[in-house]
């Protein structure tokens, strides 16, 4: 049964009349969207964050990173003036009812949590008056650290304070309408803070809003993306497999998921981006005791971790296939997003392949739609103009600008025996054969030459 108590009361009222005022600390790729979704829903919302850049971008109007809808949000927002940002987090914390951190929590060089931000908020919320307030954490932790390290903050003696752990769950360059779309789990302090929590959010989310234990939300956001990682390793092994058989994976996949209880994902050039590299390793990780020990996830982070090293040598036996030299060779790389139609390059395959293509005395043009970062090759915005008489064409990310593509003006701008290696299958190999190409893929090739 719910308290009747007074605060607890005048906070959901507040909650419900949109009248309380939001703080959202963090606007990355979650927080920013997240900010502006409750800005959307009626409410006043100030945002945080350390990044002056950023914070001047937003404050012209800017969209600091590409993400479907967020220019037109953020100007529509500067006209209803319901939204302000700030680097100033104490200030903001003590004229809000309502925190919402979404600061970033990465992995170090050593595979360990990085928990330098959170920690810096927590030091923050450490010195304010957080009586009366609702404060709810979104980024992604290692067990144990809600109750480790936020906990703390907000049970206070003599302090009516409540708090709920609510990972996000929004894919970056549709944030909008996943945060809408896709069912919210609520991981409650207590019955209160659950409910506080879910009348806030069901403002936001047009989907199924789930309650549970703070222990169980923050270990079941870490165990989706895992359960990502593991799959995708396992069709990373299975497309190189097909290799070895001389079967296309693509086939392979029509026929096995045909079966009601398969679903093979699709083989790629490895894993990238702010969540599935990490999370598996923030699992197993938890907050301030030994790492779990676990091969399946270790090992599939591994796997996925080595598929750059199978594209480049998927990209040295094709040009040794076509009789090219590696040295000076000429390659045109087609993406450095690590997804489709996104521009944030973290943890990208592309990084590595490139390094290495460079490392090996290749003439290296890069190309992408959304984000310059080429990683060291020469960066070239015309995509006609970045194949432009190059020996071998790898795309890496499957943007929508790279489908309209026609593979018969691509090769006549290559030179003799053009190479497709197409990791993300945006071409059909027929195509590829009619325009000339050698075409090759993870989970498929005819390649003869082995490099060892």
């Amino acid at each position: 049964m719910y308290s009747l108590n007074k605060q607890f009361e005048e906070l959901k009222k507040k909650i419900i009349d949109k009248e309380s005022e939001i703080c959202v600390v963090g606007l990355g790729q979650v927080g920013l969207p997240t900010a502006l979704s409750f800005v959307n829903s009626g409410y006043n919302v100030t945002g945080v964050d350390t990044n002056e850049d950023l914070i001047n971008k937003i404050n012209n109007g800017i969209s600091p990173f590409q993400e479907e809808n967020l220019q037109e949000f953020i100007k529509e927002s500067q006209k209803n003036e319901r939204f302000h940002v700030s680097t100033k987090i104490d200030q903001v914390i003590e004229n809000s009812n309502v925190i919402i951190v979404c600061v970033a929590t990465p992995i170090t060089k050593d595979i360990k949590p990085d928990m330098t931000s959170l920690k810096s908020v927590c030091d923050s919320l450490s010195k304010c008056d957080l009586n009366e307030k609702l404060i709810l954490i979104e980024s992604s932790l290692p067990p144990g650290t809600f109750e480790g390290l936020v906990i703390p903050f907000v049970q206070k003696p003599n302090q009516m304070c409540w708090g709920c752990y609510v990972p996000e769950r929004l894919i970056p360059g549709h944030a909008f309408s996943e945060i809408k779309t896709t069912s919210r789990i609520i991981g409650e302090l207590d019955t209160e803070s659950g409910t506080l929590a879910k009348e806030l959010y069901k403002t936001i989310v047009q989907a199924e809003i789930i309650l549970t234990t703070f222990r169980v939300a923050e270990i079941s956001k870490l165990v989706e993306n895992t359960y990502r990682d593991v799959n995708i390793a396992l069709a990373n092994e299975i497309g190189i497999i097909c290799e070895v058989y001389g079967i296309d994976f693509n086939e392979l996949s029509r026929v096995c998921n045909s079966h009601p209880r398969v679903n093979l994902h699709q083989p790629g050039p490895g894993v990238g981006g702010p969540c599935l590299p990490k999370d598996p390793y923030l699992l197993l990780n938890p907050f301030n005791s030994e790492q779990i020990k676990s091969d399946i996830i270790l090992n599939a982070r591994k796997f996925n971790d080595k598929m750059p090293d199978h594209v480049f040598s998927l990209i040295k036996r094709a040009l040794l296939e076509k009789n090219k030299k590696i040295e000076n060779s000429v390659i045109s790389v087609l993406g450095t997003a690590y997804k489709a139609n996104v521009s944030d390059t973290r943890s990208s395959p592309a990084e590595k392949i490139i390094k290495q293509l460079l490392d090996l005395g290749c003439n290296v043009k890069v190309n992408d739609p959304n984000t310059e970062a080429s990683f060291g090759g020469l960066y070239e915005k015309d995509i006609l103009n970045t194949v432009k008489k190059s020996d071998l064409v790898v795309i890496l990310t499957d943007h929508d600008e790279y489908k309209e593509l026609d593979l018969n003006i691509l090769s006549d701008r290559m030179n003799e025996n053009p190479i497709l290696v197409d990791t993300k299958r945006v071409f059909d190999k027929k195509e590829a054969d009619t325009a000339g190409f050698l075409y090759v893929s993870v989970g498929y090739h005819n390649l003869k030459e082995e490099i060892n």
